[in-house]
């Protein structure tokens, strides 16, 4: 067959010229052979890195699909003996072969992407049992180069250690601790179990039976492919490490979320693929909200909550080097395109992260229920997922299952639809301001009477918003009061008595979980 290959520095796409037109219904079978030493690079002490750009294409795929093609792989792997590897899909054979070890992988399911890890691993596992789910955890005995050769450094302030090294020669000298990474195996052992147990009750079951958790030798970054997780090594460092290489930027949550928000990427990226890149929003922020959830399963302090989501918004509002705030950049479905010279670089993942997860947020608080609490959310995501499990799924599709499970006092047009919220967060660029005052009175049947103000302001007239009130009692409790459906830059002033209610709150609350992305 004809086919076109450049050179590899002017254009490294491959493609194959097909002897006639395809036609529907026909099916035809290219088979293709090519090698490359570029595809892992040796970090030394055991450590391998995935070259970034052979971690999209040094398998078969469509880039310009995102994850929205499925297909069924089976890869076989030879590594030096006494290394082992972990890959996408099910392990259906593992011998050695004179001094190396080689490994079968088949996918258990049609899946979007194909990766591995490999190194000189120490391996933790569990097995769960509702869901029926093997976990196993992977560290790497030995450091990489770069951790070996930071003996006394320290990185400058915010800058990310890399596989090149993160030491500064001008930075004080300083001692760090441990940098083995197989102490802190376990507990990513144990984020991984909580995390699938966690994501399984909310969404469902994903595609998977069984999850690995692998450590890389970069820091900036995690990546879940199917079944298989990759975690920054930093990750492992103790806190005392991370910051004798000022890397406390990780305080914003960073080191705490990477691996749930990396494993909620089984269900949002594998399980549910996305069409394009308009609608890949939903697997990044999907996973965020995701991780949202872990931290309110495992943190005793609720402030920890508030402060996830104070962080989200603050990434949205914080003016980058450019000048530009990523909330007005532009809307979600622009994906990638928000990200360039003039707007900053950044801006896709300061936008696409953090207001991805807000829109998801917002729809899970409208929906809890003073009886229920999220039941009625678990069941349109478990829909979701049941519907679109090992299919793509677009924006319109999302909206469409949010419209089947809303609430009535969701439905603000009277329609039925979702369109003004859709309108408003999705595909537009508007971020309200809100302001309460309320004081409270005793009636004359001793019951507490409310007054309050509540203002909408720095939108449109055609803004529309389930605003939450809570009151904060005597005690310091915090209770929800109810929704206030707001239209416009307009002022709603109410009275209303709180029946049975003796004892006056110390104020009135709105907005108080960050149900609604609004400026601070």
């Amino acid at each position: 067959m004809s086919f076109i290959q450049e050179d590899k520095n002017d254009d490294p796409q491959f493609a194959v010229i097909l002897p006639k037109a395809l036609q529907a219904g026909d099916k035809y079978t290219v088979t293709t052979e090519y090698e490359g030493k570029e595809a892992v690079s040796n970090e030394g002490g055991g450590n391998y890195f995935p070259n970034p750009a052979a971690r999209e294409n040094w398998y078969p795929n469509n880039p310009e699909s995102g994850f929205g093609e499925y297909a069924s792989y089976d890869m076989t792997f030879r590594i030096p003996k006494g290394m082992q590897i972990a890959a996408t899909g099910v392990r259906v054979s593992d011998n050695n072969d004179g001094g190396q070890n080689v490994t079968i992988w088949k996918s258990e399911t049609p899946q979007t992407v194909a990766g591995f890890s490999f190194g000189r691993f120490k391996l933790e596992k569990a097995k769960l049992d509702k869901p029926e789910y093997l976990i196993e955890s992977y560290a790497n005995q030995d450091s990489p180069d770069w951790v070996r050769g930071l003996q006394h450094a320290a990185a400058p302030g915010g800058d990310l250690p890399t596989m090149s090294g993160v030491g500064d020669s001008n930075a004080p000298d300083v001692a760090l601790g441990t940098m083995s990474t197989t102490g802190l195996n376990k507990k990513a052992l144990a984020e991984g179990q909580l995390a699938v147990q966690l994501y399984t009750d909310y969404f469902g079951p994903s595609l998977f039976k069984h999850l690995q958790l692998t450590q890389q030798t970069a820091c900036n970054f995690g990546q879940s492919w199917p079944e298989l997780v990759w975690i920054p090594i930093c990750y492992y460092f103790d806190t005392t490490v991370r910051h004798e290489l000022s890397m406390d930027w990780g305080d914003r949550g960073y080191w705490k979320v990477v691996t749930p928000h990396e494993v909620a990427h089984q269900w949002w990226g594998n399980t549910v693929g996305f069409s394009s890149y308009r609608d890949q929003w939903m697997s990044e922020g999907f996973a965020d909200m995701s991780a949202s959830l872990y931290l309110t399963m495992i943190e005793k302090n609720a402030k920890k909550f508030l402060t996830f989501w104070n962080d989200e918004r603050d990434l949205l509002l914080e003016r980058n080097a450019q000048g530009f705030r990523a909330i007005d950049a532009g809307p979600l479905t622009m994906g990638l395109r928000v990200s360039n010279t003039r707007t900053g670089m950044d801006t896709y993942d300061r936008l696409v992260y953090p207001k991805g997860a807000y829109v998801l947020h917002m729809i899970r608080m409208m929906m809890h229920d003073r009886q229920t609490g999220d039941q009625p959310f678990k069941e349109m995501m478990r829909d979701f997922v049941k519907t679109y499990s090992g299919k793509s799924a677009t924006t319109e599709d999302f909206k469409a299952m949010v419209e089947k499970h809303m609430t009535p006092e969701m439905d603000l047009d009277g329609n039925h639809k979702m369109d003004w919220f859709f309108n408003e967060y999705v595909y537009g660029t508007q971020l309200p301001s809100y302001k309460v005052n309320g004081s409270f009175d005793i009636g004359p049947d001793g019951d507490v009477i409310m007054s309050v103000q509540l203002t909408q302001s720095g939108v449109d007239d055609k803004f529309r918003m389930l605003v939450p009130i809570y009151l904060e009692m005597a005690d310091g409790n915090i209770v929800f009061l109810g929704r206030a459906k707001v239209t416009g830059n307009i002022t709603l002033d109410k009275k209303a008595p709180l029946k049975g209610l003796k004892t006056k709150p110390r104020r009135v609350a709105v907005n108080y979980y960050d149900d609604v992305l609004a400026s601070p």
